[in-house]
């Protein structure tokens, strides 16, 4: 069974990576190596910029998930900038993409057990607050009608 490198950890490990010294392309391809799943795609990628396919070609070959890495490590590669600032901030906002998601299926949860919720404490109340309440008052009107004159 395999699983997917998170787009997180692959800024986190591209990040390092350069940081360490590492061109973007070889940067890919060490990364690539090492990722898990469909993250493999980007030892494609740096084999395609290897090979000297364009850098947009180059994205194409990665599944769409992919594609925000390569906006991130575009300018990188075109004017030789470095690319750590881009990729905290595509993991910064991915992270808060995926906080606001988990926010709102929480949010969702809640509303979807409110009635079921209700329905099950909804008798529970009635048999334990109000059908006690309702036997006092009514036994003591009945006792008044009943007993009531001198």
């Amino acid at each position: 069974m395999s699983t997917d490198t998170s787009l997180v950890t692959l800024c986190a490990l591209l990040a390092a990576a350069v940081r360490s010294g590492l061109d973007v392309r070889s940067a890919l391809e060490h990364v690539g190596r090492v990722a898990e799943g469909d993250a493999r795609a980007l030892c494609e990628v740096a084999n395609g910029l290897a090979a000297g396919v364009p850098w947009g070609d180059a994205w194409t070959i990665a599944p769409p998930r992919f594609w925000p890495l390569g906006r991130a490590l575009g300018p990188a590669w075109e004017r030789g900038s470095s690319p750590v600032d881009a990729l905290d901030t595509l993991a910064d906002a991915t992270l808060a993409k995926a906080r606001a998601s988990g926010d709102m299926a929480a949010a969702e949860l809640g509303v979807r057990l409110s009635l079921p919720l209700a329905l099950c404490l909804l008798p529970a109340f009635v048999l334990i607050g109000v059908v006690p309440l309702l036997i006092a008052v009514g036994g003591a009107v009945v006792g008044d009608v009943t007993g009531g004159g001198p």
